[in-house]
């Protein structure tokens, strides 16, 4: 299940989701994290890994990318890597690249929530092995994103397992949450969602309050034919 931490001390009443990239971290965390381990001496050529990502950035904001695709080749240099020494990894990677390029006003919204006692969530269609430490360094609750596979010996397989948290995605992963749970959802909670990406329309549909958050464009235009607010934390 695309899912971590609990929510057991929050009553059914409120919920805020938010993406990751480009809504509360000015950039891909995914772009980032290939950066990063690029410097680490984990991929051989760089400059390849990093014009194909661009290629699939472009894909990924006209809503053509191969999602399953996607996710391989940003997998593929975890291959055969032990869950703890890319845990260790990515823990400096978030520290060293992340924190600095988190949007305060963003996290502030997000922590408003909870003072308000809102339960939050960062549902991202990044990996969950890079999400979930981010999810935690911002304060929210919970965090839905796309499992990677490990082997009997605790090591990257290179393949996403499970839901994957992309477009409609994002809604079945919720969903799945809500189940597991038990959150008395259908009796009624007040939901916000926050997000940058024409992707997420099924989210921001569904939820009560959408906000856009440096909308692409495609998304800029809808929030302004159905009088979403939009919002500029970069």
């Amino acid at each position: 299940m695309a899912t971590s931490q609990s929510l057991s001390s929050y009553p059914p009443s409120a919920l805020a989701i938010f993406d990751l990239d480009d809504t509360l971290l000015d950039g891909d965390c995914t772009h980032l994290w290939l950066e990063w381990i690029i410097e680490c001496g984990w991929v051989a050529d760089g400059e390849s890994l990093l014009e194909q990502m661009r290629a699939h950035d472009a894909q990924y904001h006209a809503g053509t990318l191969d999602m399953t695709e996607h996710l391989r080749f940003t997998l593929a240099p975890l291959i055969g890597r032990s869950r703890r020494e890319v845990r260790e990894q990515v823990e400096a990677f978030v520290e060293a690249r992340v924190r600095p390029r988190l949007m305060q006003e963003g996290v502030a919204r997000l922590q408003e929530h909870s003072r308000k006692g809102h339960a939050t969530l960062v549902i991202s269609a990044s990996m969950h092995h890079l999400v979930a430490p981010i999810a935690a360094v911002v304060g929210a609750d919970g965090t839905l994103a796309t499992l990677p596979e490990f082997d009997a010996d605790d090591r990257f397989t290179g393949e996403p397992t499970g839901i994957q948290t992309y477009q409609r995605g994002k809604l079945d992963a919720f969903a799945q949450w809500l189940d597991a749970h038990d959150t008395g959802f259908a009796e009624g909670w007040e939901t916000w969602g926050y997000s940058d990406s024409y992707n997420d329309l099924p989210l921001l549909e569904f939820v009560d309050h959408p906000h856009a958050t440096q909308p692409d464009e495609r998304l800029r235009k809808t929030a302004d034919a159905r009088g979403w607010p939009i919002l500029r934390w970069r």
